[in-house]
């Protein structure tokens, strides 16, 4: 099959593609629209650098069968477009969850170690505790909304810390490493007893501001919010609001329902927020974890396999 990249980063793997049996194309992100593409290409990967092209760019490929993620979050596509015309989509999922997983730990603990107000002393030099008791995680109560591979994997680590965790998931199902899980007809009810909230949802509209002020009512005074999947998915002016006030302990988002994040925003000055640029899912072998479903599935596509990870256009993920 004819291959396109839209990024010349991926280089390196022209090779190992091309002995897969793939007439295989790469283009520089910024050159997409000024050079000659093949545009009777059949499969089209890329990632999160396509929120850059016009929303009408796929009309181009008139021959496109597949397009294949380089990201697990899907929401920057035209993905009515995509369905109408029988595209068969394909994101990375599972390819990040391992470091994604690290990074809710990471967050957990600096929230719960007072990290913010000891690096503080560090920069001006003063040798002084925290002015309030650091936590420790052993028998703290973490809701981790959704169920995936991410959660999976935070859900692992945080058991050798004897936290009690539960999950969220549409349907209640249970998953290995939750003590117990949570349907959406049952997920309100027991908020006030959670010291931490985790957010692995993917953005569709059903999540859009799912953490509202409605729901940070509801969650103990003194909780902690950790975002690592989506920025929709949080009613930012209500976490502002009960941050300020001290409803929420702390909250550390690797995600901003616009981004970057505007320097304009209050949540910049708040002293009980972390705040990351959407590198959750960063590690030493980034570009691999990057190629990873692109790979099998160019593999499966060249020996008439299976593909993973095809998108679901009804859930949105």
């Amino acid at each position: 099959m004819k291959v396109l990249f839209l990024r010349d980063k991926f280089l390196s793997y022209k090779e190992e593609i091309e002995k897969m049996g793939h007439e295989v194309y790469f283009s520089k992100l910024k050159d997409s629209l000024k050079v000659n593409l093949p545009l009777d290409a059949q499969v089209l990967c890329l990632g999160l650098e396509y929120k850059s092209m016009p929303k009408d760019f796929l009309n181009n490929f008139k021959d496109l069968k597949y397009i294949f993620l380089d990201s697990v979050g899907l929401d920057y596509l035209n993905l009515s477009y995509i369905e109408k015309n029988n595209i068969i989509l394909c994101n990375n999922h599972g390819a990040y969850s391992e470091p994604i997983g690290e990074w809710i730990v990471y967050n957990i603990l600096q929230i719960q170690k007072e990290n913010r107000s000891i690096l503080d002393n560090q920069r001006k030099k003063i040798w002084k505790r925290p002015d309030d008791h650091v936590g420790t995680l052993y028998n703290k109560k973490v809701l981790i909304l959704g169920t995936g591979s991410i959660a999976h994997e935070a859900a692992k680590r945080l058991k050798a810390f004897d936290m009690e965790i539960s999950g969220y998931n549409t349907r209640g199902q249970g998953a290995e490493y939750f003590d117990f899980v949570y349907s959406k007809e049952n997920l309100y009810k027991d908020l006030s007893q959670f010291d931490f909230v985790v957010s692995t949802l993917p953005g569709t509209p059903k999540t859009n501001k799912m953490i509202d002020e409605n729901f940070i009512s509801k969650l103990k005074d003194g909780a902690s919010i950790i975002n690592i999947s989506r920025g929709s998915i949080i009613d930012e002016e209500a976490l502002y609001r009960n941050l300020k006030s001290k409803k929420l302990k702390a909250a550390a988002i690797d995600v901003a329902n616009i981004e970057p994040l505007d320097k304009n925003s209050p949540l910049w000055d708040l002293e009980n927020i972390y705040i990351s640029p959407h590198m959750s899912d960063d590690a030493e072998n980034y570009n691999d974890r990057r190629m990873m479903g692109i790979l099998y599935n160019l593999k499966a596509l060249s020996e008439n396999r299976d593909l993973i990870n095809i998108v679901n256009f009804k859930k949105g993920y």
